[in-house]
């Protein structure tokens, strides 16, 4: 007997019927026709020209390349929250340079201002500063003013939409930003990262680095598709059941494709650095199309959420403001302890409820390779892996309002107030 899992963190602006019409789009080699659409899509909604909008095979991609193309002394720094993802940190290994970690705030899980002033050092160059789960970072003005040198990579992997309080998209304000077209992310391609260079005068130095890479191979494109076909396709009323028996079909057949094993413990791969296949953008044409709507979506999921969770004491209270999240945190205070929280995951598993854990350490997933991490250097991140829950923010798999009770009862029924 499969339980039903109630939680959907994938796809989540990807429906079933976007898909089918993607792939028939595919079938008919609609490639270059499709980039071009999402190039003009993506610039009306940032405000950007097109030729400052790159699309990469992977995010970390995009950052590896950005880097590199600064041409950065050997001992120059790039400093990254102590709350981030391996494949983040594993492309700054890649590019050669160090790494300086800055702890979190609590209430936000974004970078801490003051613990940045305690780490920055004459040989901080870089900083790549996150918006986590689609949360605004407020400071990046601050930032630009106090180091006006410190050049300001905006990690948008989680956000697509979010304003800060002064109105600006996140993805616009620093020097360059990322986002992340995997399967869990806002708008996805399969697997893939748009780069956008705010800077003019970091364009033509990336332009050039850009032009010279090459397009992924279509084995992995065939493989990110087929892997996306199974993970949205067998979304359903009984999504444990039939999701599990085909990705665990199409493992054993090699056509899952993921990040591997090797890149995951700090092994830089063969193939690194590659632009999107353009037929992937037939994948991501659809949602851009609709994504005005699909974020109105979003944003009602976040005030429902909002307004059942406010009843719980223990939560540190989300400032969802102008916000378009991939997640909603589950942020406990120090009333709670971390045993009850074990519990509640254990509790609302069995009920088919399975908590999303980004991040479950400050270098995720927990025994990832930690380049240059020192145990104990950011506590406040360190303490956030060990007890974060979140919940999905996806348009096509909306919580009921009696499931959203049950979630808000199984929490207190943890002693949790």
């Amino acid at each position: 007997m499969f339980a039903r899992e109630k939680f959907d963190f994938l796809g989540n602006s990807l429906s079933k019927s976007m898909l089918i019409k993607a792939l028939g789009n595919i079938l008919l080699f609609r490639g270059e026709q499709s980039r071009g659409m999402v190039l003009a899509l993506l610039s009306d909604f940032f405000g950007v020209k097109q030729n400052q909008i790159f699309l990469f095979s992977a995010a970390r991609m995009s950052v590896f390349s950005f880097i590199k193309s600064l041409d950065l002394e050997r001992g120059d720094e790039v400093l990254v929250a102590g709350y981030t993802c391996v494949v983040l940190t594993n492309a700054v290994k890649f590019s050669g340079q160090p790494i300086k970690y800055v702890d979190i705030q609590v209430t936000d899980c974004n970078l801490d201002l003051n613990a940045l002033r305690e780490v920055v050092s004459e040989k901080s160059k870089v900083l790549i500063l996150p918006h986590n789960f689609g949360l605004p970072d407020q400071h990046i003005s601050a930032i630009k003013e106090e180091f006006p040198e410190l050049i300001i990579i905006e990690d948008v992997a989680h956000g697509f939409g979010t304003r800060d309080k002064e109105k600006r998209i996140i993805g616009t304000i620093g020097d360059a930003s990322f986002f992340s077209l995997e399967y869990s992310k806002p708008v996805t391609a399969g697997l893939g990262g748009i780069m956008i260079i705010n800077n003019p005068k970091h364009l033509s130095k990336f332009s050039e680095h850009y032009n010279s890479l090459g397009t992924e191979s279509w084995l992995i494109t065939i493989r990110k598709l087929l892997t996306l076909c199974a993970m949205v396709m067998s979304r359903s009323s009984w999504t444990s059941f039939f999701r599990t028996n085909v990705m665990r079909f199409m493992r054993i057949s090699r056509l899952v494709y993921a990040t591997s094993q090797k890149e995951v413990d700090g092994i830089m791969p063969e193939t690194y650095a590659t632009k999107l296949n353009p037929l992937l953008c037939n994948v991501l044409l659809p949602q851009l199309q609709e994504i005005r709507v699909i974020n109105q979506t979003k944003r009602k999921v976040l005030e429902s959420y909002a307004k059942r969770f406010a009843q719980v004491s223990s939560l540190i209270p989300i400032d969802i403001d102008n916000a378009v999240m991939i997640r909603y945190p589950l942020i406990f205070n120090d009333g709670v302890e971390d045993m009850q929280i074990d519990s509640l995951r254990e509790v609302a598993l069995k009920k088919g409820y399975r908590f999303g854990e980004w991040f479950n350490d400050v270098i995720h997933p927990k025994g990832s390779y930690r380049y240059m991490y020192q145990q104990g250097s950011c506590p406040v991140g360190e303490t956030m892996a060990k007890r974060m829950l979140n919940l999905p923010v996806n348009a096509f798999a909306v919580l009921s309002e009696s499931e959203l009770d049950e979630v808000v009862s199984i929490i207190k029924a943890q002693g949790i107030d």
